[in-house]
């Protein structure tokens, strides 16, 4: 009996192992991909360091349980991704929208069961996948601090446009006084925090969506 118990517990460890190295050689993938993107595009990725574990659970601990989708802007290589579906977002509750077509390659592989849409952020009310349900949360690593501002003007005014009353909508920038200069129409912030153990440290507003019911 004790060897039986022995032999279950190494093939539990030898699985966890496993398990591990799966997901290990998953970061570093999505971290060359996403160092790759950086080089061609600067100004789009805004870092050249992924979000660190601990900023990606921070983020995801500010998404509230329920029903709806959750979306998130600008995952890059899936470090804030893998960190949403840890905290309990189901897969097919989560839709992650990507410019770079790199990066689209590399997370479909990543998350073969997260809905994924190659598009731009500025275009949300266009995605047919946004539609028929609530979104519960907006998650956005976009560099909104670097981007032109009609640009961010028009993001900003798309999240308002596919969100509902109570969405969350959150934002980390490395500009530690505020991560978005002005939220999105409708919103209110709800809660903020510094991470220091980032690289560089980070801060993330949450806003909610305050609107009304119609």
């Amino acid at each position: 009996m004790d060897d039986a118990n022995s032999s279950k517990r190494a093939g539990k460890r030898a699985d966890a192992a496993r398990v591990s190295a799966r997901e290990a050689t998953a970061r570093a993938r999505g971290y060359l991909h996403f160092v790759r993107e950086f080089v061609r595009h600067p100004r789009q990725i805004g870092a050249i360091c992924p979000s660190s574990p601990v900023l990606a659970r921070r983020i995801a601990s500010l998404v509230p349980p329920g029903d709806g989708l959750v979306l998130e802007l600008g995952p890059g290589g899936g470090a804030v991704t893998a960190a949403l579906l840890r905290h309990g977002v189901a897969a097919h509750d989560l839709v992650l929208l990507e410019r770079s077509a790199a990066l689209v390659a590399q997370l479909s592989r990543r998350f073969p069961d997260v809905a994924l849409i190659h598009g731009d952020a500025a275009h949300l009310g266009d995605y047919a996948q946004l539609r028929g349900r609530p979104l519960r949360a907006i998650v956005s690593s976009l560099p909104l601090r670097s981007l032109p501002r009609p640009l961010v003007r028009q993001i900003l005014d798309q999240i308002a446009e596919v969100s509902a009353p109570g969405t969350r909508f959150i934002q980390f920038s490395y500009a530690l006084h505020d991560a978005c200069a002005a939220p999105a129409r409708g919103f209110e912030r709800d809660d903020a925090c510094l991470v220091w153990r980032n690289l560089p440290p980070a801060r993330v507003d949450c806003y909610r969506d305050v609107r009304a019911r119609g």
